[in-house]
């Protein structure tokens, strides 16, 4: 944990900080628990560096792709039914 959060801070991980604050101060100041749970969220994406960052989600691509797969020819057969 102590890892995650000497992690390089970037501009939107910032971003999420500061709004998270924002929100959790005026949650607590309103009384809101809506609001303050979507603080706690934001509060928590920033200090864990998790979420989706500027580049949005994605699933890593596999660069290595393999040459030498074999890829088999399947043959179809027609079938026709009895009328």
């Amino acid at each position: 944990m102590w890892n995650t959060l000497k992690q390089p801070w970037d501009l939107m991980r910032m971003a999420r900080l500061l709004m998270g604050g924002y929100a959790m101060f005026e949650a607590i100041k309103t009384q809101e628990l809506f609001l303050g749970l979507l603080a706690g969220i934001l509060l928590i994406q920033a200090l864990f560096n998790i979420g989706c960052g500027a580049q949005g989600c994605g699933i890593p691509t596999n660069t290595k792709k393999s040459s030498s797969q074999n890829i088999e020819e399947t043959e179809n057969e027609e079938v026709h039914s009895k009328p």
